[in-house]
């Protein structure tokens, strides 16, 4: 678990397993997208790891190749758009207002180190939306960023106010390039400019001070715990427990929970990362229910989703195993507490 010092723009590989994962659900052979991106599907999920900007680059010309889509990009960003807790910046969905949002939601992808990747510029006749950072980056990540807020910008809106107005681009236009759209195919696209001195997107006037219809002031505080949790985590690259941890939770509801998968994904043998667990005072299962446990506490707060869902989202692959789980934790069962959750969130 050796990660090289960042010295250009890094994305993390997280954010770049999600975009392929989302190739894939488009139809994109998986062979072919990690040829391109020479690496394997565990190296991705490595929550520690950071690859080059360019690695959107080669992950956008193979799905291109595989799809042949003139919308790659907009296509690919609205595959990333989080559904769960365990989506970086499903968060962004529970701010106070719509300007709060986006920029949750872009700092949740750990782009660019520390520096926000963008930032927002109140203007008279409507806010901007700026990318913030003087490095070269690959024009594949603006549109996959730009594309990720467009999609999660109108989900939040939800058909109450208008949201971009245009995208405005410092780079030329990418051949076939269709712009934004929703996820209508008779909707119209907004206007794309470029050769423009930065890029950005333009929004109409009083946007971004709009309030968020789910607004959860509960699930903000506890997401931002656990980002800070984070955060100390990939600089105290000794503490495997946090490292777990963190891979766990982005992988509750996909695959890669045994002990083996994440042993590979930080390459080391099963015994030795069971031992290194054991030696700050955890074992793997007892982190992974742990984990479950977290993440099960924000569903309930959220308060719009039945049991069988939430059983899904925490990787159970049944209800009655949920059920079991959630009599040891708390002495009787989720359908005690599902209901008052539900009526707090009305």
């Amino acid at each position: 678990m050796d990660y090289p010092a960042s010295t250009n723009l890094k994305i993390s590989a997280h954010f770049l397993y999600r975009a392929y994962l989302g190739c894939h659900a488009l139809e994109a052979r998986k062979p072919h997208l990690l040829s391109a991106l020479r690496c394997s599907e565990p190296e991705l999920r490595d929550p520690g790891r950071e690859l080059a900007d360019d690695s959107i680059a080669s992950l956008c010309t193979a799905a291109q190749e595989e799809l042949n889509r003139a919308d790659i990009h907009s296509a690919i960003s609205q595959q990333m758009v989080p559904r769960g807790f365990s989506d970086p910046g499903y968060g962004a969905f529970f701010e106070s207002s719509f300007g709060e949002a986006l920029l949750h939601l872009v700092a949740a992808q750990r782009l660019g180190g520390d520096r926000p990747i963008v930032k927002l510029m109140p203007l008279s006749s409507g806010d901007r939306l700026m990318w913030n950072h003087d490095k070269a980056v690959s024009p594949d990540l603006v549109h996959i960023i730009f594309g990720l807020v467009y999609h999660c910008g109108m989900l939040l809106a939800n058909g109450r106010f208008e949201t971009v107005k245009a995208a405005h681009f410092a780079h030329q236009r990418p051949e076939g390039f269709r712009g934004f759209r929703e996820a209508d195919p008779s909707s119209p696209a907004i206007p794309c400019h470029f050769n423009r001195p930065s890029s950005y997107l333009e929004y109409h006037r009083m946007v971004m001070t709009k309030a968020v219809e789910g607004q959860n002031s509960a699930i903000v505080s506890a997401i931002r715990r656990q980002e800070t949790f984070f955060s100390r985590a990939r600089f105290e690259r000794q503490n495997i427990t946090k490292l777990t941890y963190e891979y766990l939770l982005y992988l509750l509801d996909k695959s890669g929970l045994s002990l083996d998968a994440a042993a590979i994904t930080f390459g080391m043998a099963e015994r030795t990362l069971r031992r290194k667990l054991v030696a700050e005072g955890i074992s793997y299962r007892q982190l992974l229910e742990q984990v479950r446990r977290d993440t099960c506490h924000l569903y309930f707060l959220e308060g719009t989703r039945n049991l069988s869902e939430i059983a899904a989202k925490l990787g159970y692959s049944e209800l009655s195993a949920f059920t079991r789980a959630y009599t040891s934790w708390y002495g009787h069962p989720p359908s005690q507490d599902a209901a008052t959750a539900i009526a707090l969130a009305a």
